[in-house]
């Protein structure tokens, strides 16, 4: 299979997961976020709404048109980082190349999303969903 069938066909089935997800709920009921600690690695990962959307700002990453924005992003380790799509209208995540952090794949209406990036150094990061979509966090 290719690479774009693969990609195509990850992307169709993420949309309609994501659809039924939100099969028989309330549009007007409120959902809480959810937070996950990893153990190993002493990450936060916090999902849900929020009042406020990233804007590119500090401690801050954008997702539009298939892109990272900054890339590379500098933080100092223990920030928190808001991930948000901005335009795009298909599933995305932030997901560490080692694993120390990951958004899960949303969309922008169930987003942003917010990590902790709590060790040192430069961390590399890709879309579960778009592999050709990359970045780099340096952390001091």
């Amino acid at each position: 299979m290719s690479a774009v069938l693969r990609s195509a066909l990850m992307v169709a089935v993420a949309v309609l997961a994501l659809g039924a997800a939100g099969c028989g709920s309330s549009g007007n009921k409120a959902s809480s976020g959810t937070s996950t600690t990893l153990a190993a690695s002493g990450t936060t990962v916090v999902g849900g709404p929020t009042s406020t959307a990233a804007s590119g700002g500090a401690d801050s990453i954008t997702i539009q048109n298939f892109r990272f924005t900054p890339d590379p992003l500098d933080v100092k380790q223990g920030s928190k980082v808001t991930v948000a799509i901005l335009d795009d209208n298909v599933p995305h995540s932030v997901t560490a190349d080692d694993g120390s952090f990951d958004t899960g794949i949303f969309m922008k209406n169930n987003g942003p999303k917010t990590i902790t990036v709590s060790k040192g150094g430069t961390i590399h990061y890709h879309c579960q969903v778009h592999s050709f979509m990359t970045g780099t966090i340096d952390v001091s």
